[in-house]
């Protein structure tokens, strides 16, 4: 009886082992999926003191903070950028901002 106990519980030690590295292989492989964005084109139309007001083509509106935006790119009135969002949604802002030349 206590040869079968053991045998079980060794078979289930090694079962958990396997399934623990099996778990961290397909967790590494999900966190080098890359992220898909979406893009959309604004031009920007007010700037004040904390960030940048902006209008796309289709008449829809934006605002976000000056700190989204790379400190090496200088953006005012007039500018237009590209905006990178999130494909799972827009619930943070866009991502990355970049103006267009």
């Amino acid at each position: 009886m206590r040869v079968l106990l053991l045998l079980l519980l060794t078979l289930l030690l090694g079962m958990m082992i396997f399934l623990k590295f099996e778990m961290d292989e397909a967790r590494q492989v999900s966190n080098e999926l890359e992220t898909v964005y979406f893009t959309e084109e604004y031009t920007i139309n007010k700037v004040d003191s904390s960030g940048y007001y902006g209008e796309s083509a289709d008449g829809k509106s934006i605002y976000f903070n000056k700190e989204k935006v790379a400190a090496y790119q200088k953006i005012k009135n007039g500018d237009a950028v590209i905006l990178y969002f999130d494909k799972s949604g827009r619930i943070d802002g866009p991502v990355k901002i970049e103006k267009i030349d």
